[in-house]
């Protein structure tokens, strides 16, 4: 009778053990299918946010750069105005057209105007 017990003893110790190494087995492999689809998942979440930097960057970039050669072009219009004005003091004249600046100037005993287009650029006043 005692071998009998020793025996169903060992066998239940090893349905135990092997029980146990299953469920083992089975959470590992969990495990690790949870962490291969968190990392694809952060790998994911990783590149979506450089991306998103990466285009808030170009935007930002590309802007700035369009406001500059905006400004540039704004300051290049406003020198040619000025110069066709000093071609037309130099030459006396009241009104000069050249380069797609029409100058008109308006002179008083007190001042004398310059205007491009009807818009004020220069106001000369002698002093007292």
């Amino acid at each position: 009778m005692r071998k009998g017990r020793t025996q169903v003893y060992r066998k239940s110790k090893f349905i135990y053990l092997m029980r146990r190494k299953q469920f083992y087995i089975k959470w590992r492999w969990g495990v690790e299918n949870i962490k291969r689809k968190s990392i694809k998942g952060y790998i994911l979440l990783e590149s979506l946010i450089s991306m998103a930097l990466l285009s808030f960057l170009v935007t930002f970039l590309l802007s700035s750069l369009t406001n500059s050669r905006q400004q540039e072009a704004q300051e290049n219009q406003q020198i040619e105005s000025l110069n066709v004005a000093q071609m037309a003091i130099e030459s006396q004249l009241t009104e000069l057209s050249l380069n797609g600046s029409v100058i008109k100037i308006r002179q008083d005993s007190t001042a004398t105007i310059i205007s491009d287009h009807g818009k004020e650029i220069l106001r000369l006043e002698a002093q007292n």
